[in-house]
């Protein structure tokens, strides 16, 4: 039996120049919360009691990063219409797969599986 009860925080990086779009992605089209910002030029945005911190950096290093940040959702199919609302073009499992899932990138490049 593990020990480990949830994910704390995540952390990945964002391409500085793209902080207004990746605030955007990730408030308006995915519906995650912003959490105030210690002042260190980090987005920070709740993930149930989890805290995901995405780091400005001035290139994405392809050679050292996880390979996706999934996240559980309780709204899947109003999430999948923003993203197509927003122009992002996720790659969806079958709609009758359990669980559902889709895979898309945020606008620095970091890759997303969000599970309904």
């Amino acid at each position: 039996m593990t020990s480990i009860l949830s994910i704390e925080s995540v952390q990945l990086p964002f391409l500085s120049h793209r902080q207004d779009a990746v605030r955007d992605f990730y408030l308006r089209v995915i519906g995650l919360d912003e959490v105030a910002s210690a002042g260190d030029g980090r987005l920070r945005f709740a993930l149930g009691e989890a805290t995901l911190s995405l780091s400005p950096v001035a290139e994405v290093n392809r050679a050292v990063r996880p390979d996706y940040l999934a996240i559980k959702a309780r709204a899947y199919d109003d999430i999948l219409a923003r993203l197509r609302l927003a122009g992002h073009h996720p790659v969806c499992s079958l709609p009758d797969a359990e669980p559902r899932v889709m895979y898309v990138k945020d606008p620095s490049g970091n890759q997303l599986a969000i599970l309904g």
